[in-house]
């Protein structure tokens, strides 16, 4: 049986904690291990974020099973979002459901039947008579199941200006585009020591806060060999200014690291070994 609540305070904590495909709510703070404690910071600091855009119109429903959270939907008005533009429309910005494909299962939570489609329709409710119509961001649109998902909930594919996307429309409406940035950011070397500078929002906590929380941990490691540069991309001027757009970017050295995902510890690590290894004097 799933129960869809609206976001509010005593759900976002919960919105947030789902990100990583299960809730840590429940658990004892002694029982849980060091990823899951990073990943309840990140929460918070997603939590902070939602705080902050709710007034802009960002809005959320989550679902419940029996056993607490397993999912949620996200989603705002397009104007204030930092990768589209557009008006009339909101954007979903994320969603997660037990299990809905493509995404992958390593934790072999149990499918919910049902739970991803009681999560749209909620949202329709909410926004159908706010906007001209709900916009799916790429990853949902361009995967062959979630196309095939969104498809038997009204939703239809555009292509404009390049991009890629879904939507459903409640009346006509102009089609969004996508943002472009010139990119801006410079590398400030700083003789002997390796630079990192990292690029993060807090709309996705496990890309964004859980990466910064990870490569800062890991270079206290490596103590005063080490700079760790810390830019919240949240605000789209800051985004404008540096030219970088997304959910985080990680660059060592003013080289961009090509991690898979939010990295973990040990890929950070070998990234930042490497980078030291690089600036030792040649012999």
């Amino acid at each position: 049986m799933i129960e869809i609540k609206p976001l509010t305070e005593d759900t976002m904590m919960a919105e947030a904690c789902c990100g990583s495909g299960y809730c840590l709510l429940a658990k004892k703070p002694e029982e849980l291990t060091d990823q899951e404690r990073t990943i309840l910071r990140a929460a918070e600091v997603k939590v902070a974020w939602l705080k902050k855009m709710i007034p802009k119109g960002l809005s959320a429903q989550i679902a419940y099973a029996e056993d607490g959270p397993v999912g949620f939907i996200e989603y705002m008005p397009i104007e204030v979002s930092n990768f589209y533009k557009g008006k009339d429309l909101y954007i979903v910005n994320c969603m997660v459901a037990p299990h809905t494909p493509p995404f992958p299962d390593p934790l072999q939570t149990k499918r919910i039947p049902g739970c991803g489609s009681a999560l749209v329709q909620a949202m329709i409710q909410d926004v159908k008579d706010k906007c001209k119509g709900i916009v799916t961001p790429l990853g949902f649109g361009y995967t062959p199941d979630m196309k095939g998902f969104f498809t038997k909930l009204g939703f239809e594919e555009f292509e404009n200006q390049g991009l890629k996307m879904l939507i459903k429309r409640f009346a006509p409406v102009e089609l969004p585009s996508p943002v472009h940035l010139e990119e801006k950011y410079k590398y400030e070397p700083v003789p002997g020591k390796v630079v990192v500078d990292v690029f993060w929002s807090s709309i996705c906590q496990i890309v964004g806060p859980f990466t910064l929380f990870n490569v800062r941990e890991v270079c206290k490691e490596f103590g005063d060999k080490v700079i760790v540069n810390d830019i919240c991309i949240d605000d789209r001027e800051v985004q404008v200014k540096y030219g970088i757009a997304g959910w985080s970017k990680v660059f060592f050295n003013g080289k961009p690291a090509e991690f898979w995902g939010p990295p973990e510890k040990v890929q950070i690590r070998e990234v930042l070994k490497k980078a030291l290894e690089e600036e030792k004097p040649k012999e």
